[in-house]
């Protein structure tokens, strides 16, 4: 079993969501019930990546799917598909495309945003989330060596943000709150 992935690009010029939000829900629930529950759609105005865990090449099925539920919105003639059918060409192309949007500061803050969203919603995903966590930390470093990680601060906050606080710190900041407390009056 290995993380596999089909992206599809739109080479309309028109920048705009290939499936609706809602549409994207019903999207990935179909694309679980056909492939298993290790599977992520991630949908932006560039495009839409579809991660999968499976022994099996689901690419084909995933293609015609993508071309069923778009068929009216969207020229099938203007849709690219590659497909990634190993972890070593899924993190070269997840790697990439992140690269890619950081040259574009707002793009890359809006995907790292929906990134970091969509992390949280699957948290019960036992291989996707954490093999593209790890592929999302790695361009983050390398990003942040180099200085070239666009809204720095902004993506700081969102990451804290959606960080669930530990119970244990909460009840030892608690802790060292109140003996601070205490010594003052002292």
């Amino acid at each position: 079993m290995s993380i596999k992935s089909v992206n599809i690009r739109s080479i309309d010029i028109k920048r705009r969501l290939l499936m609706s939000s809602a549409m994207v829900t019903v999207f990935e629930s179909f694309l679980k019930e056909n492939i298993g529950n290790e599977v992520l759609v991630v949908n932006t105005n560039i495009g839409m990546e579809v991660y999968y865990y499976s022994t099996n090449d689901y690419s084909i099925f995933i293609k015609e799917s993508v071309l069923l539920y778009t068929l009216k919105q969207i020229d099938a003639s203007k849709l690219r598909f590659r497909n990634n059918l190993s972890k070593e060409e899924v993190y070269q192309s997840f790697c990439e495309a992140l690269m890619t949007f950081a040259q574009y500061p707002q793009i890359f803050l809006a995907y790292t945003k929906k990134f970091i969203h969509i992390k949280r919603r699957n948290e019960s995903s036992k291989y996707l989330i954490p093999i593209l966590s790890g592929f999302f930390e790695e361009v983050l470093k390398a990003l942040t060596e180099t200085n070239k990680m666009p809204h720095y601060e902004k993506i700081k906050r969102a990451r804290n943000k959606s960080q669930k606080p530990d119970p244990e710190k909460l009840v030892i900041q608690d802790l060292i709150s109140e003996i601070l407390m205490k010594k003052h009056y002292n």
